[in-house]
Formats: structure tokens, sequence, C-alpha cells
């Protein structure tokens, strides 16, 4: 006999009713911190870290960031030059261990912010500080300098864009790639960058969260780039694995890859404005202008991601708002996933290509499958035609039918699928390997969980909808006896708790049980109640309380 506990609600449960956790009193006592470090140091929740200019974490030093820390970027003068702002640089042979919990999430934000109530600053306001830089040691394809592509290294490196080649006690720590795949930069989870980036000089930017030839040692999921002045996260190679990532109306690419980037991921968010904006995902094989066809190609894996454009209302910007902009030898693989809502007055492009990630498709590399593309003036060019007139692939332009979109703090971000949606079901199932959840719906919201709640900015600041206080979520155990097995639950009074049943695992719509003694129905009434079904066959149950 299989069985399924229904989790569902137990992290809204945690979030009371109407008030985001994300909300929460700031320490009153203030650190400034501007200086380097060189040994094992802790940040706790019990201060808010003033972070002066670029603070470096020198290898082999681990910087651990409690849950529940507010870290604050400050700016100095009129930023000039890079070393005007602050941002925070986990160098090779370093370790950021950065784990929030949903209810206590890491902040990093403007010294200007106030993350315990309503942000004073614009919903949009970007560029006011750095941000995070992490860098390791895994191999890159293609350096974008010669010193980093000489054949007399040992391997390719390359310094970060924009910043001197300098040293620190003999430690380049600008400069990152090696020869280990494996390598681990550390841990960063539930974390939310606000209201940074920086423009170091023309293409060569501080982004939310910039990923620099990060090994698959390094564990990174549940990390939101809110109203950054450049990319939400870039990949600068390397093979790191990441989940549920929120990039939210940053003024350039959703996400963006370079120097062959080849990890796993999946559950990715992205949300436009109409103003600032480019790409939903803007992903080079190589440096852009450099490529060569270097091996390792960049073959990345993504699975169960939503974008959400800018919209089809007026704009001011300057550049369209293509979904995905494909090139200089990518060779991504993605699948079940939907874009949506982008602005039909740009002269859009749901993927567009160029003549080398096209030879990738040609020759099977790059493959992407059982997408919705929705809302483009056009949805492919000539170089990507071929995922679209090839109809074994599956992509399709129908419309997602999200629960609603909403760029603004009225409660009306819902990027869940509504009953009904083509999103629901899917032929491909991402690998159960590990990493990958199993899951068949489309996009990364099934019509349930909203895992966007408590730890984010879209939540403390209003985008999402309210948590309306309800049941707490039934945990189930069973009991066999005999010819029969019986279902148990605690129940609360005032609602009605159904068991339901299914022969597969995440269908796309659940059914009531039958054969059930008494019923498959019963109200609660603050005691455990029993549903007693046959202990033959291969079900999956769960119990919803109404």
């Amino acid at each position: 006999m299989k069985y399924r506990h229904l989790l569902t609600g137990i992290l809204l449960a945690a979030c009371a009713a109407g008030t985001p956790i994300s909300l929460r009193a700031e320490a009153t006592n203030e650190v400034v911190w501007a200086a380097d470090i060189a040994a094992n140091t802790t940040w706790y929740n019990t201060n808010v870290y003033l972070m002066h200019g670029l603070v470096h974490v020198l290898a082999p030093a681990t910087l651990t960031i409690e849950p529940g820390t507010v870290i604050k970027g400050v700016s100095q003068g009129n930023l000039t030059n890079a070393e005007q702002t602050s941002a925070l640089f986990v160098t090779v042979g370093a370790k950021l261990h950065a784990v929030g919990t949903p209810t206590q999430p890491i902040i990093f934000t403007s010294e200007f912010d106030d993350t315990s109530g309503p942000s004073p600053l614009g919903l949009y306001e970007r560029g006011l500080w750095g941000g995070i830089v992490v860098m390791g040691q895994a191999v890159l394809n293609t350096s974008s300098s010669a010193a980093g592509n000489d054949a007399t290294n040992s391997f390719k490196y390359d310094v970060f864009e924009g910043l001197p080649d300098n040293q620190i006690n003999g430690q380049y720590f600008y400069r990152f790639g090696g020869t280990n795949d494996a390598d681990n930069s550390g841990v960063i989870q539930y974390v939310s960058i606000r209201h940074g980036g920086y423009v170091i000089t023309g293409n060569k930017e501080l982004n939310g969260l910039s990923m620099c030839a990060l090994g698959s040692g390094t564990t990174i999921d549940h990390v939101e780039a809110y109203a950054i002045a450049d990319d939400g996260f870039e990949f600068f190679g390397g093979t790191v694995n990441t989940k549920y990532l929120v990039s939210a109306f940053n003024d350039d690419d959703c996400f963006d890859t370079d120097q062959g980037y080849r990890g796993k991921n999946q559950f990715w968010f992205a949300i436009q404005e109409n103003g600032k904006r480019d790409n939903g995902g803007e992903w080079n094989g190589e440096p852009n202008g450099i490529a060569v066809s270097n091996a390792p190609y960049a073959n990345f894996q993504l699975y169960n991601a939503t974008w959400i454009g800018a919209g089809t209302g007026p704009t001011t910007a300057t550049n369209s708002n293509n979904g995905l902009f494909i090139r200089e030898y990518s060779a991504p693989r993605m699948y079940n996933s939907v874009l949506t809502d982008f602005n039909n007055n740009g002269g859009t492009i749901g993927c567009r290509m160029d003549a080398k990630s096209g030879a990738m498709l040609a020759n099977g590399l790059l493959d992407l499958r059982e997408n919705i593309f929705n809302g483009f003036t056009t949805v492919s060019n000539a170089f990507s035609a071929p995922l679209f007139t090839d109809l074994t692939r599956s992509n399709t332009t129908v419309n997602p039918l999200l629960v609603s979109i909403s760029r603004d703090t009225n409660h009306l971000l819902d990027p869940r699928l509504q009953a009904g949606s083509p999103a629901l079901t899917s032929s491909l199932t991402p690998p159960n390997d590990g990493f990958y959840t199993p899951v068949s719906f489309k996009g990364a919201f099934d019509n349930q969980t909203l895992w966007l709640r408590c730890w984010t900015a879209l939540d403390a600041y209003g985008f999402l909808p309210p948590v309306v206080a309800g049941p707490l979520a039934p945990t189930l155990t069973l009991t066999p006896n005999g010819a029969t097995v019986d279902i148990k639950c605690a129940s609360q009074p005032g609602y009605t708790y159904t068991l339901e049943s299914t022969t597969v695992l995440n269908p796309a719509s659940w059914n009531p049980a039958t054969g059930v003694t008494p019923s498959n129905s019963q109200a609660g009434a603050g005691s455990t109640l029993t549903f007693t079904v046959s202990a033959t066959g291969a079900n999956y149950f769960r119990v919803i309380a109404n």
C-alpha cells in the first residue's frame, strides 16, 4: 500500500495570516564592517551589519551568516567607481555559509531600507549598493582575457569583469576558474538580495548574485534577486546546481549564463516591469565576441521555470523583451517551462538564437521540449524555428492560465496554475536522480503551493495574495488492520476533512477516495478522524481540509 501525506499548508501556517514573516523587527545594534575577512567569522542575527566598500572573504576563511541576519550595503559618494559601492566577494578557496530559513531569511539590502516595515524605497529602486559575488575553481571554457586563455597556464582563469587583477597576501582575489568541477564554495539558502547592482564599466556589472566557476559541491537554493541594476543571476561557467531562484524587477536579464555553464536547475521564477528590463534569459556559451567553440560546452539543464515578461502596456524601454536569447555556442536543455506576458510593443521573440547556437541545435546538444511561449510578437527566428516546427518537441504558444499577474503591491501576483491550465500536465518528468523533484507540471508552480511566501521581498512588499487563516495541514498515520488500513489524522472544529486518492504520483488532479468506511468526508471536532480503506491496490492518499 502506497500513501502520501498532504504537506501543503505547513509553511503557510508558519506565516501569520496577512503578515509576511520577512517583516520582522530589525536588530537595534549596528555593526560597521569595512575589513576583509581572513579568518573564520560569523555574522549574528542580533546585529545589523553595515557593509562599507568591497568586503573580500579570503581563502581559506568561511563567513557564516546566521538565519534572520540583515546586511546593508553602504554607498559612498556619487558611485563614480566600483570602490565607492559595497559588495561581498567570496574568493576562490573561501566559503560562504549563509543559511536562512523560510521564517528567518537572510536579507542583503540598501542602507536606506527598513526590513521591519513597509520599505521606504521605490518598488523598482535599484543600484543602491553592489551585490554578492562567489568565485570557485570549476572549469571555464574560454576566458575574456588573453592572459586567462594562455596555453602555458595549467587551467583557464578569468578576472571578475571590470576589476583589476590585484593581490592580497599573494592571492589574486578577483580571479576564478580551475580544474575542480566538484568544488565547494559553501551554502546559500533562503537569502533575499534587494535594491543592488552596479555598473562598473560598459557591459561589466555587479549583479544580484554572480556565480563564477562554482562547482557542484556548492549548494544554492531559495535565493531572491529583487530590483537589481543589472542581471538578477549570472553564471560565469561552472557546474553549480540551483533550485528555487527568484529574479524580480531587475533592469537587465533575469538569468544570464556564460563561459560554459553546465549545472542542473529547477524551479526558477522571474517577473519583469515595463520600464527597464531585457531578456528573460541571455544564455551565452562563451564570452560575447570571443566564442571559438571551446569545450566544455554550455550544456546546462533547466526544468520548471516560469518567466512573466514586461507586459503588453506602453513602454519607455528601448530594448526588446525577448524571452530567451541563446548565442555563442550555448547549448541549454530546457523542459517543462512557461514564458508569458512579454511586451508586444518591442518586437519580441520567444526564443531568439544565433547561428553558433543554431549549430548546437542541429547537432542535438541544444534541446527545448514541453515549454509554453505565450504573448510574443514572434515565437522564433530562423535559427530557433526547428524548436517549434518539430511538433515532437511539444513547444506551444497556448495561454498557460496563471492565476493572476501584477507588478504592484496589490496582493494580485499569483503565478500558480488555474484549474484547466494546459501547464498542469507534461509528457516529461524530471529525472529522479536525487537533485530534481519529479513533478509532472510545467512552470515553477503547480495549482497549490506558492513557495514564494514568507522569505521573499515579493511577499514582504505585498505583491503576493495575503495568507488566509485556515486549517493546519493534516498529518496522516497508517495502521494495517488485516485486509484494511486505517488512515488517521487530527482534526479541528469547523472544518470538513475529505480523503482523496490517485494511482500516480504528482497527478494533475485528485479524486475522492472510494470504498471508504465510514465516509470519505468527515466533520472535524478537534478529535482524531479515521478513514478505513482496502489494503489491496497501489494508491496514494491525501486528506484535504475545507
